[in-house]
């Protein structure tokens, strides 16, 4: 019986068109309830054709033919099967489109139908529609946005599409996709891979990855009078390997100049690796008086600058996440920074875990403060050092300190950092609530690539003194996170440092113009005249701003000292970062 039931569909087939279509058995199960599944959708396919009536046995070819036909029937779904489906123009879905849903078919494996921009700039976009889904597709191969949702004013620099005014774009939904390979230009600002702009009140951007792109991840923004991004939900979504030449930016990215949003939800996302030190990205950057955001239950790990910066907003709660520092020692948990007159109240950051894997540095970082602010809430965090270095808990030069730290073993384990029943952290004051998981499309599994998570591989033991953190000086200026005007004779102090069992190579992270290079950078301890244990004579790097690193021998001492790095040979020796024994 089933053998005559498939010749009598592959005979139906025979009559969509010359290129018949073998299509899954599964896809004929007499099934009422599929059947009808089926019959209240349109199907495209890569080897549709746009002549066919678009059911699951006749497919049509294009997704224009699809939307097209959508416009003009109740039907409001179109199943994608699996397949490539290359595009040298933007997909664009508006007002005429809206309650639809592009998905692809339950029947194929998810994230099987492939959109494929083959270097465009956008490749879907939905351009003042509302209610419509798009869920399972992979999107690859873009150079602005993989999927797009833009109502209201347009913005000057955000074209194509987001420069031109539409209506509003409301309660959107973008679900367990993949969005991968951008190629977007530096510095990547309004560009994304799963990008909002304008009037988008209620999108949803659910359990989808972004992974392998040169600008951001996610991006959410309010930019001009009328804008609202008010009730944006970021939940569930895995973003890998963001942001690998973006400036100032990050993976998940949100911008409120109206400061008028509320009830956004940045909660259950796994961010690993987000560009960089050196440009200045984030895991999270509430920019512009973004307000009104639950920052909950994230991991935030890998490369980057810092995990979180909230720059000008209010009522901001970041809670119950795990935050890796890696083991550069280097980075602040939260950068805290004013934007023009924001009073930036109500802000907290409370009942977070964050671990490093950096060894002893007391710069390693915990928070960092510019400008006249009002405090935010900064208690019953968790802090523990994997490598047994210092776990800093704020309180140095420009960082807030902890109200209420607590120092130990939260017992994490895995890439995805797992923690036993037993965490101290489950306890109050901490009461760390459990990471949900859940991450990404169905079947998605947290990749083992990148950077390793601190819990798996402590840190070297390399010593990291950060110049902006000595304990004494002389002559030299603090600048932000590194030291200038170092001239013939200047020094700057680190008390107690532990050299271990001894280092033989003495590095700095430091700038210096061409013309001003051929100086030296002693080390020497016990004061400024002191025992000289390496010197470093400089090679330009191009400007004073432009810092990499050079190294030079270094004679092994062993215990515990005081160590003085002395300018030596002119003036304008070099712009400072940090030193680092290896």
């Amino acid at each position: 019986m089933k053998t005559l039931m498939l010749i009598s569909f592959a005979l139906i087939g025979y009559s969509c068109s010359e290129k018949h279509l073998l299509l899954n058995a599964d896809d004929f199960e007499m099934n009422s309830t599929k059947m009808t599944h089926n019959k209240n959708a349109f199907f495209v396919s890569p080897d549709g054709d746009d002549n066919h009536d678009g059911s699951i046995r006749c497919p049509f070819k294009t997704l224009e033919r699809a939307r097209d036909t959508m416009r003009v029937s109740s039907k409001k779904i179109t199943y994608l099967r699996a397949g490539i489906y290359a595009r040298t123009e933007t997909f664009i879905l508006d007002l005429n489109d809206n309650g639809q849903t592009w998905q692809t078919y339950p029947g194929d494996a998810i994230n099987s139908a492939i959109i494929d921009g083959g270097g465009i700039q956008d490749i879907i976009d939905i351009l003042g529609g509302n209610h419509i889904t798009i869920d399972g597709l992979l999107v690859r191969n873009y150079t602005s946005r993989g999927i797009g949702v833009h109502g209201g004013a347009g913005w000057n620099n955000a074209a194509p599409y987001f420069n031109t005014a539409y209506g509003p774009a409301a309660y959107n939904t973008i679900r367990n996709n993949i969005v991968e390979d951008g190629n977007v230009p530096t510095p990547g600002w309004d560009r994304a891979g799963i990008n909002t702009q304008g009037t988008v009140p209620g999108t949803k951007i659910l359990n989808n990855v972004i992974r392998n792109t040169t600008g951001y991840g996610i991006g959410v923004w309010s930019l001009q009078s009328g804008d609202n991004i008010s009730g944006t939900v970021v939940k569930n979504n895995v973003l890998l390997n963001t942001c690998t030449t973006a400036r100032d930016g990050a993976a998940i990215y949100t911008n409120d100049r109206t400061i008028l949003s509320d009830s956004i939800f940045i909660e259950n996302n796994f961010i690993r690796d987000y560009g960089p030190f050196e440009n200045y990205v984030r895991a999270i950057y509430l920019d512009d008086h973004t307000s009104n955001v639950s920052v909950k239950g994230n991991i935030l790990a890998g490369s980057g600058r810092q995990p979180i910066l909230v720059h000008g907003g209010y009522n901001n709660q970041i809670t119950d996440n795990i935050i890796d520092l890696g083991s550069t020692g280097k980075l602040s948990v939260l950068n805290y920074a004013i934007r023009a007159t924001a009073t930036m109240t109500g802000n907290a950051f409370t009942n977070n875990i964050i671990i490093s894997s950096y060894p002893v540095d007391s710069a390693g970082g915990a928070y960092l403060k510019t400008g006249d602010v009002v405090n935010p809430v900064i208690e019953h965090n968790l802090y523990y050092n994997y490598a047994g270095g210092i776990a800093n808990t704020g309180g140095y030069h420009y960082q807030l300190k902890d109200a209420f730290p607590l120092q130990g073993d939260p017992k994490l384990s895995g890439w995805t950092y797992a923690m036993a029943d037993s965490s101290m952290a489950y306890a109050s004051p901490v009461s760390f609530e459990p990471i949900v998981g859940n991450w990404g499309p169905p079947g998605f599994n947290i990749p083992e690539t990148g950077m390793s998570p601190s819990c798996l591989l402590p840190g070297s033991n390399d010593r990291y003194l950060h110049a902006e953190s000595h304990q004494d000086m002389q002559g030299i200026t603090k600048y932000g996170m590194h030291i200038r005007s170092c001239d013939n004779g200047d020094w700057v102090k680190f008390t107690n440092v532990n050299l271990g069992f001894g280092f033989d190579q003495f590095t700095v992270r430091f700038g210096v113009t061409d013309a001003n290079a051929g100086k030296r950078i002693q080390v020497r301890l016990g004061s400024p005249i002191g025992t000289l244990i390496s010197e470093l004579t400089t090679t330009g790097t191009g400007a004073y701003d432009a810092m990499e690193e050079q190294q030079a021998p270094m004679s092994s001492v062993t215990g515990i000292h005081d160590v003085y790095i002395v300018f030596a040979g002119g003036s304008g020796v070099g712009n400072v970062d940090y030193f680092r024994f290896h």
